[in-house]
């Protein structure tokens, strides 16, 4: 066996080197262990340039490489989720991770949504397939990670009639209104709505709404004008009577900022938002900061009565063509009629819609016949004089 070389330094540790590579340890076989695992992790063929990368560096540089087509908000959040996973093991080399690890990271997800939850799950498990197929580790941890159960959400929704109503009553008192009505009565998207011109765009005399470019927020908060979500997106759309009323009169954009100009994302937020805080004093008769301090409300107090519930505003932008898909299937509008209307490449999200809407009206239908039968047939009647009366 041959003789192993070391040294002892003066601060009492030893040292032992392997190539051009030195191994320090407080004792001979601290650092003869260091050695041995070097040389073992050479043989199974890890990296050793990358021997002490941690997991923020590589996979925020994985992030860049790997999702570099996705968009500015997409790739932000990409960024945020291997962010949060680096700080939860702010200390760990990317090769120290384990299934541990990452699991009880994991398990704090369930509070998300699912969608988020596989979106996590997808983008760990490239950055530790990429990271061994480098050989910057020398095995997936990922592997045998169990995929939390996320929060079920509720997805979008179409409207109730009292909301349906109110946006529509109140079109031209906000400057978000007739953005409001225009996508709840022609399915519009939130880009379409942004870039549709009145004056080039709807036609009085034939009564329809051409789709011609939308306005996309993909390289970030500024907005771009191109041609639509999809080659399907242009597309000519017929104008409701009510829509028509609502538009009359107006021109160029139906939402701008404050000089005219195309609205960035942050501004259509704000202006969204404005929207429906204005609906919620509407209908409540004052702004929520004020629920429960008016004159009316503190006489009701005063009187020991209950105050007036609150009445939330709930609409999200993509409700509005939910509620269009809804109202093209009680009208009976054929599948791929709407379907070139919503400007859908395919039928199979407008089916989704329209299969929820005939299982609930098959559970309207089937309320409708137990009650009928309920009052129809009795077991406690008198049958003989029924018979006889009919007699």
């Amino acid at each position: 066996m041959p003789k192993i070389k070391y040294t002892k330094r003066d601060d009492g540790r030893y040292k032992c080197k392997y190539g051009d590579k030195q191994f320090y340890g407080h004792t001979l076989v601290e650092a003869m262990k260091k050695r041995d695992a070097w040389i073992q992790a050479e043989k199974s063929g890890l990296i050793h340039q990358a021997e002490g990368i941690g997991f923020r560096e590589y996979a925020l540089n994985w992030v860049h490489v790997y999702r570099a087509q996705a968009g500015a908000p997409q790739q932000k959040q990409y960024l945020n989720m291997m962010e949060s996973f680096a700080d939860f093991l702010p200390h760990k080399a990317i090769k120290d991770i384990n299934a541990t690890d990452i699991q009880s990271f994991c398990n704090h997800l369930s509070v998300y949504s699912t969608s988020y939850i596989n979106k996590f799950m997808t983008t760990i498990r490239g950055v530790f397939k990429s990271a061994y197929a480098e050989g910057v580790i020398l095995r997936n941890p990922v592997d045998s990670v169990i995929r939390p159960k996320g929060k079920k959400c509720e997805g979008h929704r179409p409207l109730e009639t009292w909301e349906r109503n109110l946006v529509f009553s109140t079109c031209h008192e906000h400057d978000f209104g007739l953005a409001a009505v225009t996508m709840m009565l022609a399915g519009l998207r939130r880009g379409e709505v942004l870039a549709l011109d009145v004056d080039r765009d709807v036609d009085f005399e034939h009564h329809t709404l051409t789709v011609r470019e939308a306005v996309s927020f993909r390289e970030g908060n500024h907005a771009v004008l191109t041609e639509g979500k999809t080659e399907n997106a242009r597309r000519v759309i017929p104008l409701a009577p009510p829509l028509e009323d609502a538009l009359c009169g107006h021109h160029g954009l139906l939402c701008t900022k404050e000089h005219g100009e195309l609205m960035s994302l942050s501004a259509f937020e704000r202006k969204f938002e404005s929207w429906r805080t204005f609906l919620e004093t509407k209908i409540n008769g004052c702004h929520k900061r004020w629920y429960g301090k008016t004159r009316e409300h503190k006489a009701l107090l005063a009187e020991g009565k209950m105050l007036p519930p609150w009445q939330n505003i709930t609409i999200r932008c993509h409700d509005f063509r939910v509620d269009f898909c809804t109202q093209a299937y009680f009208a009976g509008v054929p599948i791929k009629t709407l379907q070139a209307w919503m400007g859908h490449a395919d039928a199979v999200l407008i089916m989704r819609v329209y299969a929820k809407l005939t299982q609930e009206q098959e559970t309207s239908d089937a309320d409708k016949f137990r009650t009928y039968l309920a009052q129809t047939i009795s077991l406690s009647g008198d049958v003989t004089s029924d018979f006889n009366k009919d007699v």
